[in-house]
């Protein structure tokens, strides 16, 4: 590093470990941009460039690598959606992450050189296999090291305890062991129990969805599903694309494929149709996921009018569209609209959904409706996977939806949750700071906040745990180039009476940071001002 560089850095108190120069390779399919953070990203989760590095400015970055300033700028994005990084204005980029292993050692150039002669000074990344789920890591870890007693956590999206049907559910194990056939409970490769997957067809069929129960799979919980359709649909360093923002961990699974991400754009009634074609013009990615209901993070649905624009989008490219619909049940302002699934019989649609959520989570079912080939392949990589999903429950959650408790259950936890939007939605309005927008959810369990458009939310949340409330930063929701000024709250464990203080906690951090910021500007001015 030249001297100059270095006394700035030495100046300004950042670690200075020398990045070493990502590899491009001629046969890989990704944009420039994704194979260099990739290859940053490797050696930010080895340990060779620690917490707190200043990565080299955007201008250096791209000279040494021969890549324009826009890859650069998009290879540091992605960076900071996965949490590996933070940008902080007018200083840099930073390391964010933290190895759980010790630092791997890192050679001084001299043994390095000795060491890899034919790529000295090179960073493969084709050398390192890296699937650790990163995009919440260094949120995960900023979470962990801020809980203190009478912290109020809105980060975690969990749902409300009191709302679990438990002792229904017991009798209706109890009645799956009593009264369900030994032979039932013996080792078995299916597609799910068949009365399971006659009523689940048929809560399909009952919003529209032309379906029976052999277009049913029944897996274990959706993160199976997500897991079974990335290996059947996706090969390594293809294109896919996904509304920004949406849900992180179905995300995180599709990394697992080594995607390249395409942001699809979205308001109130889900995402654009426009967005969608012009993504698959430019791109032309296998597989679209889509979250149409009651979306995380913002609360959404897929509004009805879009579906036969956006199937007939996806017929022309044969573009596969991955509908969650884990969260139809929890609609608030009115019943949930129909499935995306239901617009058309063609096999373009896979549609999953999670009854955890909506249960109690260690429930650990969920299932998959697709039609034709599409379902051979899945029943294909579910025989490979782990053969078949626990009968048992599965009998027992039979019984449950074939009940008079299954509907008194989700009345009560609709009217609790739409209960505990109302009281922090109220609440945030008058405690957020001018320029800030709080999204009403029309489903789920949170609340899209997003801050003045030159915010960070990663630097606010410091002084929300001083404040004794947690939030979630918006980044690891993007699929690439997250909006740094956005966070989630979470309000299912939430009670009514506590949501004022949430609130009141939130805003007077955002008072703290906003403070600090005008000092730091006055500052800088007065600097400015001298030379």
């Amino acid at each position: 590093m030249p001297k100059s560089s270095q006394d700035k850095h030495n100046n300004q108190n950042a670690r200075s470990v020398d990045l070493v120069d990502v590899r491009f390779h001629p046969r890989d399919r990704r944009p420039l941009y994704q194979q260099l953070a990739e290859g940053i990203a490797a050696q930010i989760r080895s340990g060779a460039l620690v917490q707190g590095t200043r990565l080299p400015p955007l201008r250096e970055a791209a000279a040494r690598h021969a890549v324009s300033l826009v890859t650069a700028s998009q290879a540091y994005e992605t960076l900071a959606a996965q949490g590996l990084i933070v940008s902080r204005a007018g200083r840099g980029s930073f390391v964010a992450y933290e190895p759980t292993a010790p630092a791997a050692h890192v050679p001084a150039e001299a043994d390095r050189e000795a060491a890899v002669p034919e790529a000295a000074g090179q960073w493969d990344p084709a050398l390192v296999e890296t699937s650790d789920p990163t995009r919440r890591a260094a949120a995960m870890e900023m979470l962990r090291t801020s809980v203190r007693p009478g912290t109020i956590a809105l980060s975690s999206g969990h749902t409300a305890p009191e709302t679990y049907p438990l002792a229904d559910f017991a009798r209706c194990f109890n009645r799956a062991l009593l009264e369900d056939p030994p032979e039932m409970h013996q080792y078995r490769a299916d597609r799910g129990d068949r009365d399971l997957r006659e009523a689940l067809a048929l809560r399909l069929r009952q919003r529209g969805a032309n379906l029976s129960a052999d277009d049913i799979l029944v897996v274990s919980g959706a993160q199976q599903a997500l897991s079974l359709i990335a290996q059947t649909f996706l090969d390594r360093g293809d294109f896919a694309a996904a509304e920004a923002p949406t849900y992180f961990s179905a995300l995180e699974v599709f990394d697992q494929r080594r995607v390249s991400w395409v942001n699809i754009a979205g308001d109130a009634d889900g995402a654009l149709p426009d967005s969608i074609a012009s993504a698959v013009q430019r791109f032309s990615p296998r597989l679209l996921y889509l979250n149409t209901a009651a979306q995380n993070p913002t609360g959404s649905f897929l509004a009805r009018a879009r579906h036969a624009e956006i199937l007939e989008i996806a017929g022309r490219s044969k573009l596969t569209i991955i509908e969650d619909q884990s969260g139809w049940p929890l609609a608030y302002d009115g019943p949930a609209p129909p499935p995306l699934i239901a617009a058309g019989d063609d096999d373009h649609v896979i549609l999953v959904e999670s009854l955890s959520k909506l249960l109690f989570p260690s429930l650990r079912i969920g299932y998959i409706a697709a039609r034709g080939a599409a379902m051979r392949a899945l029943y294909a990589a579910k025989l490979r996977a782990d053969t078949f999903t626990t009968t048992v429950t599965q009998r027992a959650l039979w019984r449950f939806l074939a009940g008079k408790s299954a509907e008194r259950h989700m009345r009560a936890t609709r009217n609790l949750y739409r209960n505990r939007r109302d009281a922090l939605h109220a609440a945030l309005r008058k405690a957020l700071p001018a320029g800030s927008r709080a999204i009403a959810p029309r489903g789920g369990v949170n609340i899209w906040v997003e801050l003045p458009r030159d915010w960070s939310a990663i630097d606010l949340f410091g002084y929300a745990a001083q404040a004794g409330v947690l939030f979630l930063p918006g980044s690891p929701f993007y699929p690439t180039m997250p909006a740094q000024n956005t966070l989630r709250l979470s309000f299912g464990t939430l009670s009514e009476s506590r949501a004022r203080e949430a609130a009141a906690r939130l805003g007077r951090a955002a008072a703290a940071y906003d403070a600090a910021r005008g000092k730091v500007a006055q500052q800088a001015f007065t600097a400015a001002a001298a030379v």
